[in-house]
């Protein structure tokens, strides 16, 4: 019997893109908060979905530099555990509620996809850069503090598709407090026996 949590799946489902849930992530994100025509942020969003009335075509655009792992110590395998995202966020209402949109969002890693298909998010592969802080200070790594400079890109096929400057100068709220972020799939609870009795 074939096995895994996505495809490949193989006799001992080793073969599989992503391991089976609980995914645990750490990473480091340089955001760029934009207002764009509110009728093309509006063009963004699907059915169930309405533009924030308060928001005037805000939308959020974060790259981020992730490191994530299962229940397995994947992070000791950088290769398959490290990547690099970037996702454009868009003010919207579900419900009346106030949520964020992801209507678009790249990565680097085939993993990542994968994972990304069975959240519901519309991933496709890209490349993204990002200046990052390293523990030993000195002139090729910026401060997490103001005046600290950071840059990023996102590339796809050959064209350069979003970049970039931040210069620090506070920190900045929790973006988890500020409101949840949708995406295609509503994701449930397994109720499925694991094996059979």
């Amino acid at each position: 019997m074939l096995q895994g949590y996505t495809y490949p799946l193989s006799p001992r489902g080793e073969a599989n893109l992503a391991p089976a849930p609980p995914w645990h992530y750490a990473g480091d994100i340089v955001g760029v908060e934009f207002w764009t025509d509110p009728a093309a942020t509006e063009a963004t969003l699907p059915e169930g979905l309405t533009p924030d009335p308060d928001s005037d075509g805000r939308a959020v655009a974060l790259f981020v530099d992730w490191q994530f792992s299962a229940g397995h110590d994947e992070y000791l395998d950088p290769v398959r555990s490290q990547y690099r995202e970037f996702m454009v966020l868009v003010d919207a209402h579900w419900q009346d509620e106030p949520v964020s949109w992801c209507p678009y969002i790249y990565v680097d890693n085939d993993l990542a996809l994968a994972r990304g298909w069975v959240q519901g998010f519309p991933k496709k592969l890209g490349a993204v850069h990002q200046t990052r802080v390293f523990a030993a200070p000195g002139s090729a790594s910026p401060t997490l503090a103001p005046g600290g400079r950071f840059g990023a890109s996102l590339s796809a096929a050959g064209h350069t598709l979003a970049e970039a400057t931040v210069t620090l100068q506070q920190p900045a709220p929790d973006p988890r407090q500020e409101k949840p972020a949708l995406h295609g799939v509503e994701l449930s609870r397994d109720t499925r026996p694991s094996s059979p009795r």
